[in-house]
């Protein structure tokens, strides 16, 4: 699998390896997630928050290789600075998983009981989106520039779903008669709930710049 960038077989296949971690780090957020709100089990979705935090320091260390690789001259500059780009952005799901779990478990948030089923889908759409990320990354690096902005355009769909889901979430916290500062710390985890979404469509913007300018 060279695709768009020769010689580059090694570098594909450690970005591979990394995003096979930060997918890692997705679903066992999902997992964590889910014991929490639909299980009420706080202590499995502890155990799976530092299943997570393991994940995402496997993918620290993959895109440290990767970053390795690259300063080492395995392909042109102008295709290194793309490459880091793209892992840095790959990285930030992972980051963005972990951190969301540790506000949600570790300072015991009380979401009521009304905006929980926003928080499953927000969950459900950034699991579907990550799919998206997978085949914009795979195609990208096989060379496959139509697909890759496919792929790219959904995680953008995904994104907008999750701010509509994020807005509705808000306007049904704030109408509740709970004191404010437990709305607050509510809609502190529904914000970092978002960044999943968020940093996905940056990434999804960079996949697509890249695809475009090789498609040329």
């Amino acid at each position: 699998m060279f695709g768009f960038w020769k010689r580059g077989e090694q570098v594909n296949d450690l970005i591979l390896r990394h995003l096979a971690h930060v997918r890692q780090a997705m679903s066992l957020c999902g997992d964590a997630t889910r014991a929490y709100f639909v299980e009420k089990d706080v202590e499995k979705a502890r155990r799976l928050m530092v299943e997570t935090h393991k994940a995402e320091s496997l993918a620290d260390d993959v895109r440290r290789e990767v970053e390795k690789t690259l300063v080492q001259g395995a392909l042109l500059a102008s295709s290194r600075r793309q490459l880091l780009l793209i892992v840095d952005g790959i990285d930030t799901l992972a980051n963005a998983a972990q951190g969301t779990l540790h506000y949600l478990v570790n300072q015991s948030v009380d979401v009521p009981q009304e905006v929980q089923p926003f928080a499953l889908r927000i969950l459900e759409e950034s699991e579907t989106l990550f799919e998206d990320v997978d085949c914009g990354i795979r195609s990208l690096l096989a060379g496959d520039a139509k697909t890759s902005l496919d792929c790219a355009e959904r995680i953008d769909r995904h994104e907008s779903a999750v701010d509509r889901l994020d807005a509705e979430a808000t306007r049904t916290l704030f109408a509740l008669d709970i004191e404010l500062a437990r709305k607050m710390h509510v809609r502190g985890y529904f914000t970092l709930l978002a960044l999943i979404s968020d940093r996905a469509e940056d990434l999804a913007d960079q996949v697509a710049l890249v695809a475009a300018e090789r498609a040329l």
